[in-house]
């Protein structure tokens, strides 16, 4: 079950909007002003939607508070002649913007926008904490190198040679030999 916030300025149009969604696997809670939003724990949605402006605000900076506040998804819906200056403004936050009048497709387009855009967020992270991994290994085996050319008096690719062969010998990777040069266990 996905949960998702649904604020517009009237509780008529929260209905509409939430009966768009109800239904296809969502909980959807609603708001009409700035306030009760404020209030909710917003941590639990997934997805927020604000249909701008707001019973008491236009709702663009009460986005950009939630942008501090949560992970969520955040979609404006917005008149369609402010489609362009809505999305230069919330621009910063990655807010998603759904122009009036609204469809269930629209709505449904763009949490599917948002799900596809988290999955390649999860896969471009772990790409990024993969290369962080290697780089720091680089780091050590690089450090361990030097240590082994400045103890033995051997060129770099003799040093490295040497690291490989260790690894090889001992069944772990050079990292861990490395690692172990570094912490004065070998060598």
């Amino acid at each position: 079950m996905k949960n998702i916030l649904i604020a517009a300025r009237t509780a008529d149009a929260c209905r509409t909007l939430a009966g768009f969604i109800t239904g296809d696997g969502y909980d959807v809670t609603t708001a009409t002003d700035g306030m009760t939003i404020r209030s909710i724990d917003i941590g639990r949605f997934g997805y927020i939607f604000i249909s701008v402006p707001l019973e008491n605000e236009n709702g663009f900076e009460l986005m950009t508070e939630l942008r501090r506040r949560t992970d969520a998804h955040l979609i404006a819906i917005v008149r369609e002649e402010a489609a362009d200056a809505a999305a230069k403004r919330l621009a910063d936050i990655g807010a998603f913007i759904v122009t009036k009048p609204v469809f269930k497709s629209s709505l449904m387009q763009a949490i599917r926008f948002c799900e596809t855009h988290a999955d390649n967020e999860t896969i471009f992270r772990r790409r990024i904490a993969k290369l962080e991994q290697q780089a720091e290994q680089d780091k050590k085996l690089s450090r361990a190198k030097l240590i082994v050319m400045t103890k033995e008096q051997i060129s770099e690719d003799e040093a490295h040679r040497r690291i490989q062969k260790l690894a090889m010998d001992l069944r772990v990777t050079p990292a861990e030999v490395a690692e172990d040069i570094i912490n004065g266990l070998l060598i």
